[in-house]
Parts: C-alpha cells; sequence; structure tokens
C-alpha cells in the first residue's frame, strides 16, 4: 500500500472533504506499493493540489481530479469550456490543465534546484489532469483546447477514469512499463520536507535563538493590529516577523508572508517552517511569496474568470512593477484575490506607500493583523522617501517605530567594522549595528572573522577576481564547506564571470545570474539556501540572507557604497565559535583607502 499523507484516518481533517472522484483517485492511488508517497491536498504556496504523487525512481506528478459528469462540459470555440445551463450553455472559469501547469511551476520553484535541464524535463516533475467519469478518449477531446496561461500547459496529460483503475502507473508516469531514472535525492527530500509537516522537519534540529526583539515580535504583547519595526541587518527582524508567521498559524491563522525581493521567500520559508516545528504550529496555514508573485496570481486568475485586469494609465507610462500592481488592484476590485487573516511584510524598505496600501486594503482580512519590519540603511531600490513619518502616516500607522539596533548575525568584532563603513561611506537614514549585551558570541570566546580587502587594479576584470577569490579562500580554509560560501555582485556579467572561474576550479555553483531577463528569473525562482554547493547572487537579492563565508566585489556606481554596505551585513557569525569569513574586492577608488582599517581593525 501506498505511504498517505495524510492517513486515512486523518482524512476527514482535510480543509476540503475529497467528493466522489477525488476518493476514487486516492483509492487507485493507495492501491500501489509502498515505494510511492502520496500528499493529499498539500500546501503549496497559494494553491491546494488534489494529490501530489512521489516516487524515488519516476519523479512526482501533480494530479488535478475533476469529478465531472457526462454531457456536462463542452469545449467552446475560444478555448474556454462552456457548461450546461438551465436549457443552454454559458462559459464556465474552471481550466483544469491550467491548474495543473501551474501547480507543477510552483513544485519546481519551490522544491526543485539545480541546472537548467530540470526547469524543462517534463518527465521528473509532471502535471495529470483525471477526468474521471470520462474515457481518456472524451476527456482529451473536451481539453483538446488550451486557456494559454504558459507554455507549460501543453505538457498536461489528460486521462479519464478508466485508465486510473486499470493502468494507474501510465497515468502518473506516461507510460505502462517507466524506465527508472534518476531523481535527485536532494530533490525529494526538499519536496517531502516542503509538503509533510512532520515527516522531515524533525532534521530541522537545531532551534531559532530568538532575542529579545524578535521575541517582542512574536509575542505582539500589545495585541497590536498594526506594527512595524526598525532595525539593524542582523537585529533579529526577519526571525522575529517568521517566529509571528509560525505563532498566528498555530492559532488556526492563514498567514502571508510577502516581500519584494523574489529570492528572499525562500530563506523565510526556512525559518517559518522551523518555528512551526518547534511550537507544533501546521506550516501549511503560511505562504511566503513575493509581491509581483502574488500580484501575477491575482492577475491570471482574473483573466481565467473572463476579467481582463487592467493599469487604467496608457502603456510605459508605469514601470513595470507599478503596473504589475495597479492590474491587482484592479483584479481585486473585479473578481477578489487571495485574502489572508495576517499579512507581515519583511524588507519593507523595499515597498512603496502604494504597495503597502495594497496589501492593507485588498489582502488582509477585515480585523487583520499586520506587521512591516525594515532597515532604512539597506535600501537599494531608492523608496527611502516612503518610510519617511509624513508619508508613513497614510499607512495606517498609529504608534512610533519599535527600534532594533543590536545585530545577533554578524560576529562581534566585524560589527564595529561595518558600522564604521556605514558611518563614512553610506549617506542618508542611518540604523547602524551595535554589539548587543545578550549576543551569544559577547564572552569572547569565538575565533575572530578573517577579513581580506583586495582592491582590482585596473585592466582586470572584477567578476575574474571575484572568482579567484572564492578559489583562495576554499584552496585556504579546507575545512570551510562550499554550501557556506557565498560570493555577491551587482552585475550579472560578473557573476558569470566568477562562475566560470570557480567552476573551472572543481567547484559546482548553485548561482542566479543570467544572460537574459527570463534565465535570471527562472534562477531566481530556483535559489534555494539549503543547496549544498557554493552561492552566488547579486547584493540586491541577497538581502534579508546570511553566510559564514562572504566575497564580495565592489564596483563603481552611484550606490556603491550602499550596496557595499548591504553586503558586508550579510556575514553571519558560526555559534559553533568558529570563524567567519569576509573578503571585499573592490573598484571603487573612493573606498581604496578602507581596506587598511577593514584588515588591521
Amino acid at each position: 500500500m501506498a505511504q498517505l499523507h495524510p492517513r486515512v484516518d486523518e482524512l476527514q481533517c482535510l480543509p476540503t472533504p475529497l467528493n466522489e472522484g477525488e476518493r476514487q483517485m486516492l483509492d487507485a492511488l493507495a492501491r500501489l506499493d509502498d515505494e510511492w508517497i502520496v500528499f493529499v491536498q498539500p500546501c503549496l504556496g497559494l494553491d491546494r493540489p488534489d494529490f501530489i504523487v512521489v516516487h524515488p525512481l519516476f519523479g512526482v506528478t501533480v494530479v488535478e481530479v475533476k469529478d465531472w459528469s457526462l454531457g456536462c462540459y463542452r469545449p467552446g470555440d475560444d478555448g474556454d469550456l462552456e457548461v450546461r445551463h438551465g436549457g443552454g450553455w454559458r462559459r464556465c472559469d474552471e481550466a483544469p490543465r491550467v491548474q495543473a501547469h501551474r501547480y507543477r511551476d510552483a513544485l519546481l520553484a519551490q522544491c526543485f534546484t539545480g541546472d537548467d535541464r530540470e526547469q524543462t524535463d517534463f518527465s521528473l516533475v509532471r502535471g495529470v489532469v483525471v477526468l474521471v467519469r470520462h474515457t481518456t478518449v472524451d476527456a482529451r477531446r473536451l481539453l483538446q483546447k488550451k486557456r494559454q496561461i504558459g507554455s507549460g500547459e501543453d505538457h498536461v496529460h489528460v486521462f479519464g477514469g478508466v485508465d486510473l483503475v486499470d493502468q494507474p502507473i501510465r497515468v502518473l508516469t506516461g507510460s505502462r512499463n517507466p524506465k527508472p531514472r534518476h531523481v535527485p535525492e536532494e530533490h525529494l527530500l526538499r519536496l517531502r520536507r516542503h509538503l509533510a509537516e512532520s515527516e522531515l522537519l524533525g532534521e530541522q534540529r537545531l532551534p531559532i535563538n530568538l532575542n529579545d526583539t524578535a521575541k517582542n515580535i512574536e509575542r505582539n504583547p500589545n495585541n497590536a493590529r498594526i506594527r512595524r519595526v526598525r532595525g539593524a541587518a542582523g537585529s533579529g527582524k526577519s526571525l522575529g516577523l517568521a517566529a509571528r508567521a509560525a505563532r498566528l498559524a498555530a492559532d488556526g491563522k492563514e498567514v502571508l508572508v510577502v516581500s519584494f525581493n523574489s529570492t528572499l521567500p525562500h530563506y523565510l520559508r526556512e525559518l517559518v517552517d522551523k518555528r512551526c516545528l518547534e511550537i507544533n504550529a501546521p506550516n501549511r496555514l503560511v505562504t511566503t511569496i513575493h509581491l509581483h508573485g502574488l500580484c501575477k496570481r491575482a492577475i491570471d486568475d482574473a483573466r481565467l474568470h473572463g476579467y481582463q485586469p487592467t493599469s487604467g494609465v496608457l502603456p510605459g507610462t508605469l514601470h513595470a512593477w507599478e503596473e504589475q500592481v495597479e492590474k491587482a488592484i484592479d483584479a481585486y476590485r473585479g473578481i477578489g484575490g487571495p485574502t489572508f487573516d495576517a499579512v507581515l511584510v519583511d524588507e519593507g524598505q523595499d515597498f512603496s506607500l502604494k504597495w503597502w496600501n495594497f496589501l492593507r486594503e485588498h489582502v488582509v482580512r477585515p480585523g487583520g493583523e499586520m506587521l512591516l519590519v525594515a532597515d532604512p540603511t539597506q535600501d537599494v531600490y531608492g523608496q527611502r522617501a516612503w518610510t519617511d513619518e509624513e508619508v508613513m502616516s497614510g499607512a495606517g500607522f498609529n504608534g512610533q517605530w519599535t527600534e532594533a539596533r543590536g545585530s545577533y548575525r554578524m560576529p562581534p568584532d566585524l560589527i564595529p567594522v561595518v558600522a564604521r563603513f556605514a558611518e563614512r561611506h553610506v549617506d542618508g537614514v542611518q540604523v547602524s549595528p551595535i554589539v548587543p549585551e545578550d549576543h551569544p558570541l559577547h564572552d569572547g570566546g569565538y575565533r575572530p572573522t578573517i577579513r581580506r580587502w583586495v582592491n582590482v587594479p585596473r585592466g582586470r576584470r572584477l567578476g575574474y577576481e571575484l572568482g579567484e577569490q572564492v578559489l583562495a579562500l576554499l584552496d585556504a580554509h579546507p575545512e570551510l564547506a562550499p554550501s557556506e560560501v557565498a560570493f555577491l555582485t551587482t552585475s550579472h556579467d560578473d557573476g558569470l564571470d566568477a562562475v566560470s572561474v570557480i567552476e573551472a576550479g572543481g567547484h559546482p555553483v548553485h548561482h542566479l545570474f543570467g544572460r537574459t531577463p527570463d534565465e535570471r528569473r527562472s534562477r531566481k525562482e530556483r535559489f534555494w539556501p539549503r543547496s549544498p554547493q557554493v552561492k552566488g547572487s547579486t547584493v540586491q537579492s541577497f538581502k534579508g540572507w546570511e553566510a559564514r563565508a562572504v566575497v564580495l566585489s565592489v564596483d563603481r556606481g552611484d550606490d556603491s557604497h550602499r550596496l557595499a554596505y548591504v553586503g558586508l551585513t550579510r556575514v553571519k557569525s558560526d555559534l559553533m565559535y568558529k570563524s567567519a569569513f569576509v573578503t571585499v574586492v573592490n573598484r571603487d577608488l573612493a573606498l581604496s583607502g578602507f581596506s587598511e582599517y577593514f584588515e588591521a581593525s
């Protein structure tokens, strides 16, 4: 018998009771052998697929089941489905192939990383639609016209109920006699950890150590409906936010954790899952997503319902980010969209008043809770004005900022160096880090941070030097695992140069650099904190993340000093008292003189 999650005796606790067709599907899946793992209505971001089926040799299949009666649906001329209504037909909002395609894409983005082949390998992660009351021929005829939302919809396969009963292996794999293939074990582990709330989360054994700031954020002692927290990098803001999300989930609340940065939700997901495990909270109630991912979902849903959201302005007059938010607002006004009991915003300095109010007015449910955490010094997108007090008066805040200055992320000996850099070289609002009294390494038992500063000579390509410094660090410190090393740059070209050098040196790289916007977007979706490889990122996309060893390139530019500061604050102290590492590869002449203080202090 297949392994079922939840167990048969727990199925009555599902958010939506299984209908007759879904029961038939479950019965067929349960008859498979015990190498098959079946997840019933698992939480997958904003979605809840009917079934996700996993086999260590045959891959993963996400299944959308429809219990439609024969003759009640027909294909329309425009690709939309029509449903029998009274004595005639009317347009139907159902789009099963789109649903299965969306689930498959979400599964890849959240649980599978690696080389580019996996992103288009439709035999590794498949999407299937099963119409249990139809034959396969009739089911395919009914769904032959696609409502194109994404190109992968072509690869979603359709089956009927007879094949489900007689040939379940063919439905799941596409073959009566599937051949075993290589399914990366680390990807399956991540998928199972993500989908099974208690099965594999136990491997995350180290507890989250909450400082006083994080504990205050988690507990919300004044039961405030809307709060804002401002603090230095590493002060515990993100930990507290993740802990608050878990605490709300423990109370049965549906929570949205949102950021502007499209890679940060992966890191926040890890924090939320760990805290949920510690306090026995259902992590399925917490969704982590970036703002424009939420907007895209609302827009796509509106289009599936026949509503075309507009921005209300002439094309080309708004930045693409702003236009997408405007369309999402229109979608919510037109047909609605996903809503939550609580909305928690990390790296809030990257937001704008309009974006915040979009969440406040449309996404959080009436009487719900909102939290904003920010570090104005980490603003790399030019949104500083929105956190000014006068502007924020239109954001619904009543109380003052909760301030958090101590940095618990960085080693104590690095904190004053980074603070000095900010004071000398970063303009604007300062929230400089200090060493808090309750820093876990405050007793002085830790090993000093190993700091190196390299000024790149004229004519030397910055990316190549960056890659060489990563190799030098790994060669000089064999005790340092590649997974503990992150190299950061502001240029995708420099990043790709560094990748070529590092991989030529024998170290695979998990990175998000690309030549085209589509390639970059794809890699960002698959950028995951638990990758065992050296990690490469832009400084902007690594905000909120951390690493024990950081190799940072600094180029010339208008905001190069602020980006350098952001990169320096990504260094994480080691709670086992091992040294942290930071190397700066600098081409900005205005900063070259800081090298002496950086290495000597």
